[in-house]
């Protein structure tokens, strides 16, 4: 009796295993955005520095196929914004109606400029979107500035190193190795001192 009640229970708690693994696959969602797990899409770009616009692309030929994302909030978008400029904060990039006008412009084979208040703001943006593999994501390289309250970009210049640690690097692990200088040790011979022997007593 009791084995039968001991089989029963065994039985019982496969079933519930078995049906709680049958609800969890049935009920598993593809997630929404899945990001590229190539380091390439974003390294390439930023070591050949193309993924920049400056100021006075804005004024040339291309500029027509450029289309503007403001990544500010909504009030520093209110208080000015490039000409047709549409806003999308870096943290709604996500959704889905962001997602799909992202993917339209992409379609009409539009060079997508992100913007903000200077480039690092910006670049979160850039590196989450060309992660998730859209193609043709520029960066502008531009700081907003208010000049009589009024919009405007400016300059920005971009760090440059004063190293080249590159081609440190490189040399560094060419294969080339020096020669080391092989020095030869000192062997310092201790010599014991002989005791005195205590002379005079009684």
């Amino acid at each position: 009796m009791k084995e039968l009640e001991k089989t029963n229970r065994i039985s019982f708690s496969a079933v519930i295993i078995i049906l709680v693994v049958l609800i969890g696959v049935l009920s598993f969602q593809k997630p929404n955005n899945v990001f590229k797990k190539d380091k390439n899409l974003t390294l390439k770009p930023i070591i050949n520095r193309d993924f920049l616009i400056k100021i006075k692309d804005l004024d040339s030929a291309r500029a027509k196929q450029m289309a503007f994302i403001d990544v500010r909030n909504g009030f520093e978008y209110s208080k000015g914004h490039l000409k047709n400029a549409k806003n999308i904060y870096t943290a709604d990039l996500l959704e889905s109606e962001n997602k799909q006008y992202i993917s339209d412009l992409e379609e009409n084979e539009k060079t997508i400029v992100l913007y903000g208040s200077n480039p690092a703001e910006a670049s979160g943006a850039w590196m989450l979107l060309t992660q998730m593999g859209y193609k043709n994501i520029k960066l502008l390289c531009a700081k907003i500035q208010y000049i009589d309250n009024k919009f405007s970009l400016g300059e920005f210049t971009i760090e440059k190193p004063i190293y080249d640690y590159a081609a440190f690097m490189k040399k560094a692990t060419s294969g080339k190795t020096a020669a080391k200088k092989v020095i030869k040790k000192k062997v310092i011979k201790l010599t014991k001192k002989k005791k005195k022997v205590a002379e005079g007593g009684c």
